[in-house]
C-alpha cells in the first residue's frame, strides 16, 4: 500500500503526516518528515486531503476546532484500536487517569499508557487528554489550548 507523506509547517512546530491511497490519515506525528518516507507527487485527491488537515490543525490551535473530522485509520493490535477508540470519546476540555480507562476497559493500566505513548495520530487521536506519567510539555500545552488559555508553544 502507497503512502502518501507530507510535511506541515504548524504553530506547533514541524509535523509529519501519511494519507493512505483513500484519504485516510495513518499517521500524525510532531516531528519533521523523514527524508526515508519520500512519496512522488500524489494525486488532487491525496493534495486535497493534506490541505484539509492543514484547514483542521489551523482551527484547533486556534481554539475554533472542537472536533476533527479528517477520515483516520490508525494502525496497530487489536488491543491498542480499542484502546485508541476509547481515547477519541474522552470530550475536548477533559482528561482522564490511565488507571480510570484500564477500569472501564477492564485492561492493565500499563496498557493504556503504553498505547497512548504509541499513538500514531497525535491530536485526532487525543492521547494528551490522559495524564501519562512522565509525559512532556506538548500533552500539557494541549490541555491548557483545550481548557481556554490558548495555544503556547511549550
Amino acid at each position: 500500500m502507497v503512502l502518501w507523506h507530507y510535511e506541515l509547517n504548524t504553530p506547533m512546530g514541524p509535523m509529519r503526516a501519511a494519507f493512505d491511497g483513500r484519504g485516510r490519515l495513518r499517521e500524525l506525528a510532531v516531528e519533521g518528515l523523514d527524508p526515508r518516507k519520500t512519496s512522488p507527487l500524489p494525486p488532487k485527491e491525496q493534495r486535497e486531503a493534506k490541505r484539509y488537515l492543514d484547514r483542521q490543525l489551523d482551527a484547533y490551535l486556534a481554539g475554533t476546532l472542537r472536533t476533527f473530522t479528517v477520515p483516520v485509520d490508525p494502525q496497530g493490535s487489536p488491543l491498542q484500536l480499542r484502546i485508541w477508540d476509547t481515547v477519541r470519546t474522552i470530550p475536548y476540555g477533559q482528561c482522564r487517569q490511565p488507571g480510570d480507562l484500564g477500569a472501564w476497559l477492564g485492561v492493565d493500566e500499563d496498557l493504556i499508557i503504553m498505547a497512548c505513548a504509541s499513538n500514531p495520530i497525535v491530536l485526532l487521536v487525543p492521547a494528551h487528554r490522559v495524564i501519562l506519567p512522565g509525559e512532556g510539555p506538548l500533552p500539557k500545552a494541549l490541555r491548557e489550548l483545550e481548557s481556554g488559555l490558548g495555544w503556547r508553544r511549550p
